[in-house]
């Protein structure tokens, strides 16, 4: 039986002289997995269309276990993305962890959504070679995402206790607490440093579409402990 996707491809692994197996997140499926038979063959006319970070119609022909890639036509390679590498490095980092986040056939339409839309701002920032952007927005799209699987962070208050944060000047970020806490609430549990311009930031990704990002300045430390905090959280729930 064969399958239509409209997929985002999210990392390939080569198999075997010439095949490739391919990871998608689906907007009707969610996470598949297919083979495509002889991609690196040269002359083979496929691969330009499963590039990462591509989205394309695919279509699989499946009976048991991993399907067979027997069509891809690519609907957005995002051009700007190739044109610089380091932002799109950012992208292929963001959608690997992104891909071990999810599970296999779950299928996840707004989250689905979501991905599409990370990878059509992340075009914007290549665009405007604003690595800085490009940077905030994986960091933003992980934490809504971890957020919509179930893992959502307090950032308004403290996790333990509900208290405000006025006066206080030493915060820190504790998954397993359930976001920020303050300094005399993080007992034996770990937790990182978090600094309050940092706590703004979260909040800003919890309110606002990534639309919000593109007007942010935010520092290169504000990014790199925004980094830091977000992949704390990415490893705590892995």
């Amino acid at each position: 039986m064969e399958y239509r996707y409209t997929a985002i491809v999210l990392k390939k692994k080569e198999v075997g002289e010439t095949d490739r197996l391919y990871t998608f997140y689906t907007k009707e499926q969610g996470k598949v997995r297919a083979v495509a038979k002889g991609i690196r063959k040269s002359g083979a006319k496929l691969a330009s269309q499963l590039e990462n970070g591509t989205l394309a119609d695919v279509a699989v022909a499946r009976t048991r276990g991993t399907g067979k890639i027997t069509g891809a036509l690519a609907e957005e390679y995002y051009p700007k993305l190739r044109d610089q590498l380091e932002i799109l490095h950012v992208v292929l980092i963001t959608l690997d962890r992104f891909e071990r986040l999810v599970h296999f056939d779950e299928p996840d339409e707004r989250l689905y959504l979501l991905l599409v839309d990370f990878l059509q701002y992340a075009e914007k920032s290549a665009q405007e070679k604003n690595m800085e952007t490009a940077r905030l927005l994986g960091a933003a799209f992980l934490f809504q995402s971890i957020a919509h699987l179930g893992y959502s962070m307090e950032v308004h208050v403290s996790a333990v206790s509900g208290k405000q944060f006025l006066g206080h000047e030493r915060f820190f970020f504790s998954p397993a607490q359930g976001g920020v806490v303050l300094p005399d609430e993080c007992g034996d549990i770990p937790a990182l440093l978090i600094q309050r311009n940092t706590i703004k930031l979260l909040r800003v990704f919890q309110r606002h579409s990534f639309s919000a990002l593109l007007k942010i300045r935010a520092t290169t430390n504000d990014v790199r402990e925004l980094e830091r905090i977000v992949k704390h959280l990415f490893e705590w729930v892995l």
